[in-house]
């Protein structure tokens, strides 16, 4: 059975999600999307109150590495 969670009237198949993207961070607009793939249409987006729910859900099952560590590690200056 495909793991899946419902946002609004759709349903998101999570394994076949490669990683989500908050917009919101970067853009300042309310989108979080859900990328399957690196080409152009392999995305499925969500505004406003789906947004809002994603963000929530994902917030709950994140694991937060910095509690992890228990220190602040200063990332400024560092590439990925």
């Amino acid at each position: 059975m495909a793991n899946l969670v419902k946002i609004g009237h759709t349903f998101l198949n999570l394994d076949l999600v490669r990683y989500f993207e908050d917009r919101f961070v970067s853009n300042q607009v309310d989108e979080v999307v859900a990328r399957f793939g690196a080409q152009a249409g392999e995305e499925q987006a969500f505004i406003g109150r789906e947004a809002d729910d994603l963000r929530t859900w994902l917030n709950s099952q994140a694991l937060n590495l910095r509690a992890v560590t228990g220190t602040d590690i200063p990332t400024e200056g560092r590439s990925m």
